[in-house]
């Protein structure tokens, strides 16, 4: 058979499916049916060039006619997915499409129907889903000392390998069998749900986890000696046939250095035709094949962005995201959101101020939005740069938010205020997250209740890391240096324990109300639940599910869902004029899932104030590492996530999430918070006691703060003290308390505050160097400059023994009489004595003060 027989046998079988190949498809199809053919005869060397050829035009013939119907299936589900956008903006938001927009893709605070249902909340449902899953499975297994200890991860890779490669997993311990088991059942998940939403992942023998590549790494070690280590661990699969291997790998090489790897996904005009697609990027994802699971360990130790325990969350992380975004934009995201705007834009093709405005949304707003979405704000422009510059920001915090964990006690009333948001009293929720930090450590049956509503602990991520930074661009060894830094100030354990302590209320609150029907439900609760597109018939198809019981009181979990008769489903289908097959059965079950489990984990990160996409979007603009502007914005951000959270999410969910009505598309904007407070979309009642509690718990986080300095707490007496704990307890949220002391809730200064403790520390270097060139007590300003910008050294249970045993004699011996003009300062400043004073009272073991 001739090479242009072969191709016409394929083109047959393409128009046989209902389509016809173009030309660059055709070219596609010739160069994989030469690679075919040589792979072939190269496995079989009795086979002629006639039968390789044969054979490889019917398997291409098969895969064309596979090709063409997911294609058809996914543009199916592109143009369901693109209608259900348009709908949903000109049923619910005719009236503010740019905040509809932004609603549909990172969420907004304004009370209608679907407003949190994001597309990044549908992303972070799912891969918290997973990650949480996971975790639960390995800690009730006992494993958990196992996975995060690392000695045994060459052994879990073998036996991940070996289990797609179907083979014994003879001479592997116990251990590392049973986690590559709980992994691999996580990643087939992933997998399955991804294909559902429109990809085409097959199983794929000898799979071990996705597979991680460090940009900074590959770059500094450049393409040859890459290629060189890596060329002997690869399996032939890699090359399928490919003559031109070096070609094949320098092209790898180029797109692993890029980070475009890193972006969830990419535009394309339709279906699954084309390389940039995204349900073919997810589907063909992987494109080295290592030749075991001891290979696949050996180039990730040297190339890839952590350890295999990261590389799968990373993996299955990243999974939930891809699948989040094709769940609401279907296979080609992008280009999908385009073709909506463009749909959209046709209403206001009478309206030029209309369309002016749409336009301007569109290339500002709502692109940000959508950068971060679609995974363009991570994707680093200079690797190095990226990289200096993000473990410069990882040093700054481990060496200023050393005592972080005693601000955090103004999580409490921000937890509360989201808790009576959802119509719970303020009081009694403070005592109830009171007596959740008590209780500490989560039982079993709580562990596997948070696990099913996608809540988990991040003592095995690091991720409180984001509370305080918008940064993702991290190395590993930094990484880790954060993580264990969070754990030893106690924000890890106060992180994890608020969080899991609120998501268990709530899901306690939805059990507690199934009695009722939607219209006897609480209004605030109502509310909120239909933030995430609950109805009537979807509340009373949950709240009929069997609910978790654990310490004597129920919960309502995803788990329950899978008890929801079909029948049951059907009526709802039926009620809704949708087709009833087990397709549909089965999709409205996932999607109450979806919905429940969004729920909770959004409102979780209103309880325990953490950055979402919107506000990284607002911190970073769209911009990407390593560039100039974006490490500025990154860098000027630093410390800013939380108190813009805080405004965002706390103050945000007052001022707009009670019935507020956006003025007309077009108007100021700057006009709609008094607006919103005026017309009684706004809450005052919500405000006032959000401030007046956050200011109380600051003032006793900054009293704590003092009396481990030695000092006693400010004066309550004194105006500027309650303005200092307003401030301190975040109610002011981004002005800190430096207006009235000398450090904002996280350490840092005026300077700091504004422009970001990084570009303050370059302003304290350059005081520094000035006082060294005029000679002005040069060693005792280095001596402190050091200790301020020095990682661990600000631990709040360490810092003032330090201060007291060794610290205050050297800062006495290079500069004399600093400690009584210190006591001073803080007398007349703030009104404070010290209870110890460091001039009478510091310990000067060596003698270097005398």
């Amino acid at each position: 058979m001739s090479a242009n027989d072969c191709i016409d046998k394929i083109q047959a079988a393409a128009k046989a499916a209902g389509r016809e190949l173009n030309l660059e498809e055709m070219i596609e199809i010739q160069e994989e049916l030469q690679g075919r053919i040589k792979q072939l005869q190269a496995t079989d060397d009795t086979q002629s060039t006639e039968e390789a050829a044969l054979r490889a035009a019917d398997e291409l013939s098969r895969k064309v006619k596979l090709a063409a119907v997911i294609e058809k299936r996914n543009a199916m589900l592109n143009a369901r997915r693109r209608a259900e956008l348009v709908g949903y903006i000109r049923n619910q938001w005719a009236d503010r499409p740019d905040i509809g927009l932004e609603s549909f893709l990172v969420g907004t605070n304004v009370a209608r129907s679907g407003s949190r249902r994001s597309v990044a909340a549908e992303q972070k449902q799912l891969a918290q889903g997973y990650i949480a899953g996971f975790l639960n499975d390995i800690e009730r297994d006992g494993l958990m000392p196992f996975l995060t200890r690392g000695d045994l991860e060459e052994d879990i890779a073998d036996a991940l390998w070996r289990i797609g490669m179907d083979k014994p997993l003879d001479g592997i311990g116990t251990e590392a069998q049973a986690i590559a088991k709980i992994m691999q059942k996580y990643q087939e998940t992933a997998r399955i749900d991804a294909n559902r939403a429109g990809a085409f992942i097959n199983k794929l023998p000898g799979y071990v986890v996705r597979q991680s590549h460090d940009p900074y790494k590959l770059r500094r070690a450049g393409y040859q000696q890459w290629r060189d280590e890596i060329l002997p661990l690869l399996d032939e699969r890699t090359f399928a046939g490919n003559a031109d291997r070096d070609g094949f790998l320098l092209a790898t090489y180029n797109g692993l250095v890029s980070g475009v790897h890193l972006k969830t996904g990419t535009p394309d005009p339709s279906g699954f035709k084309g390389p940039r697609n995204l349900a073919k990027k997810v589907s063909a994802e992987r494109v080295l094949h290592f030749k075991d699971g001891l290979a696949w360990n050996e180039y990730n130790k040297v190339y890839g962005t952590g350890s295999l325990r990261e590389s799968f969350l990373g993996g299955i992380d990243a999974m939930g995201e891809r699948t989040g975004l094709m769940r609401r934009l279907g296979t080609n995201p992008e280009a999908n959101f385009n073709a909506a705007l463009d749909e959209l834009q046709l209403d206001y093709k009478n309206d030029p101020d209309g369309l002016r405005k749409f336009n301007d949304d569109r290339r500002g707003l709502l692109k940000t939005r959508f950068a971060e979405v679609d995974g363009t704000a991570r994707i680093a422009v200079n690797q190095v740069g990226a990289r200096v510059a993000s473990n410069i920001r990882a040093w700054q915090s481990m060496a200023k938010l050393g005592g972080a964990v005693i601000s955090a006690v103004s999580d409490l009333p921000v937890a509360a205020s989201e808790l009576r948001y959802q119509g719970k009293g303020m009081l009694g929720s403070m005592g109830d997250l009171i007596g959740g930090l008590m209780a500490g450590r989560k039982s079993e049956d709580q562990r596997e209740i948070l696990s099913s509503l996608g809540v988990f602990f991040d003592n095995v991520r690091g991720d409180v890391v984001s509370k305080f930074s918008a940064d993702d661009t991290l190395g590993g060894k930094m990484s880790r240096a954060q993580q264990m830094f969070f754990k030893l100030n106690g924000l890890t354990w106060w992180t994890d324990t608020m969080r899991s302590t609120a998501a268990l209320m709530m899901s306690h609150n939805l059990a507690y109300q199934k009695g009722a029907g939607w219209d006897q439900l609480n209004p605030d609760l109502r509310r909120t639940l239909e933030l995430f597109e609950f109805d009537s018939g979807r509340w009373d198809l949950i709240r009929g599910t069997a609910s978790k019981e654990a310490d004597g009181r129920e919960y309502m979990t995803t788990q329950g869902i899978d008890s929801i008769p079909e029948a049951d489903l059907s009526a709802y289908l039926t009620s809704k004029g949708r087709t009833v097959n087990n397709a549909a059965i089965g999709e409205l079950r996932e999607d109450l899932r979806g919905q429940l489990r969004s729920y909770v984990t959004d409102r979780a990160s209103y309880a325990v104030i953490e950055p979402d996409a919107r506000t990284r979007a607002i911190m970073r603009r769209g911009t990407q590492p390593g560039t100039i502007s974006g490490e500025l914005l990154r860098f000027v951000g630093q410390f800013k996530a939380f108190p813009i959270a805080v405004l965002q999410k706390s103050i945000g969910r007052e001022l707009y999430g009670r019935g507020y009505t956006p003025s007309a598309y077009g108007a100021g904007a700057g006009k709609e918070i008094i607006q919103s407070l005026k017309n009684g979309g706004g809450e005052k009642t919500g405000v006032a006691q959000l401030m007046l509690w956050t200011t109380l718990f600051g003032y006793g986080a900054m009293a704590t703060k003092d009396m481990l300095k030695g000092r006693e707490p400010r004066p309550a007496d004194d105006p500027k003290t309650w303005v200092a704990a307003m401030l301190q307890g975040g109610a002011l949220g981004l002005y800190g308390d430096f207006l009235f002391g000398q450090a904002n809730r996280f350490g840092g200064g005026l300077t700091q505050s504004l422009s970001g403790p990084t570009l303050g520390l370059i302003d304290g270097g350059y005081d520094l160097y000035a006082r060294m060139r005029d000679g002005d007590d040069a060693a005792a300003a280095s001596f402190r400059y050091a200790i301020q910008n020095t990682p661990f050294a600000n631990l709040f249970y360490t810092r003032a023994a330090a201060d007291y045993l060794f610290l205050y004699s050297v800062q006495e011996a290079l500069n004399p009489g600093s400690l009584r003009r210190m006591e001073r300062r803080i007398e007349k400043q703030n009104a404070q004595k010290f209870l110890l004073k460091p001039s009478q009272n510091y310990q000067d073991p060596l003698g270097i003060a005398n």
